[in-house]
């Protein structure tokens, strides 16, 4: 349903008589506004009576105002692939508002005020007052100075008896926030307390997690090892053969009824000299098609027996949910006698779940 919402609305807006079917679809949009406006552009073709309706919905739940922010900017320009506000001030920059936004600048002004700025972290918003945004949109360099000065001034906490403005909005999505190397607050360790209902046992054991291997199962090569968060002194994927090259890869699957817009990712070595050098975290939907999430070129980071590191995913891509994740060799190793396979003993993902 989350899928056909756009087209939907497309269709039934200009009918009369399927209005109920139009605000029905609005309500599944605000809903799932973070899905909806990640995993395709087909927003940016709605009318603006319809987006309106959407960013003013009562039921608009995400899970950042910069989220919001960067929707209304993408439909105003009618973007053509996915971008956040620091890509659209970098073509602002080369270009005038006017000509970015086209007949939609009067809509951007009109719809830019529905972004609660006061809920956006003080130094997002220092960063956004030296943007070319806040220098050529008036509105917008107004309601950040607004929310800077509410922010330093301390006049009140977000959520009390202000304008709602002021107030959160509801989050489908659970926040699993990166703290350190090995701490609790992950989706994998999430998964392992039946999702804060119990005490932790190994996710992969308890079915809420499934983790395979390039290479087939065996006593080095062992799922449920990644997810123990118990230090291994031999744990691998070997290689196979796809398309008459060798690929070497560890696969995550959160769940069918599971996503995650991944913006930080951490792995652990284990006891070998194998240290991985080339290789791209990717994402997926259906687990074939994959998209990068960051590549690693001769990425000297591991070099140490149960090394833990771990690794921001930025861009537009960490604003993408997705069921599959996993980490695919695209080079050699560190160690020559075992130059494609994959060592580590451990494997674990942050960002927003739902």
């Amino acid at each position: 349903m989350k899928d056909s919402v756009c087209p939907i609305l497309q269709v039934v807006t200009p009918i009369s008589s399927c209005k109920l079917i139009e605000e029905t679809c609005e309500r599944k949009f605000a809903l799932h506004f973070d899905y909806c406006t990640t995993a395709s552009l087909d927003f940016v073709f709605l009318d603006e009576a319809t987006f309106s309706s959407i960013i003013r919905h009562p039921d608009l739940t995400v899970t950042s105002e910069e989220r919001v922010l960067n929707a209304i900017l993408m439909w105003g320009m009618k973007a053509k692939e996915l971008c956040g506000w620091e890509e659209m001030d970098e073509l602002i920059i080369k270009l005038t508002p006017e000509l970015v936004f086209e007949e939609r600048l009067q809509s951007v002004n009109y719809l830019l005020p529905y972004v609660r700025f006061p809920l956006l972290p003080h130094a997002l918003l220092k960063k956004m007052e030296n943007s070319c945004l806040n220098r050529q949109i008036p509105i917008f360099d107004n309601l950040v100075k607004e929310a800077v000065i509410f922010i330093e001034s301390g006049l009140a906490v977000p959520g009390s008896n202000q304008s709602v403005r002021f107030q959160h909005r509801r989050s489908s999505f659970k926040e699993l926030q990166y703290i350190c190397d090995g701490d609790s607050n992950g989706v994998l360790y999430f998964a392992g307390t039946s999702y804060g209902e119990h005490p932790w046992v190994n996710p992969v054991l308890a079915k809420r997690i499934n983790i395979t291997a390039s290479s087939p199962i065996s006593r080095y090569t062992d799922p449920k090892a990644l997810a123990s968060r118990t230090y291994q002194g031999l744990s691998f994927a070997g290689p196979r053969m796809e398309d008459g090259h060798n690929c070497t890869w560890w696969m995550v699957d959160i769940g069918q009824d599971h996503q995650l817009m991944c913006n930080y990712y951490t792995l652990r070595m284990d006891g070998s000299r194998a240290y991985i050098r080339y290789w791209n975290f990717q994402g997926s939907m259906d687990g074939k098609s994959w998209t990068n999430l960051r590549v690693h070129e001769n990425d000297q980071t591991l070099c140490k027996h149960g090394q833990f590191a771990s690794w921001a995913v930025i861009g537009p891509n960490a604003l993408r949910p997705f069921r599959f994740f996993r980490v695919v060799l695209t080079g050699p190793t560190a160690d020559a006698a075992n130059s494609w396979n994959f060592c580590i003993c451990f494997l674990e993902l942050y960002g927003y779940f739902h």
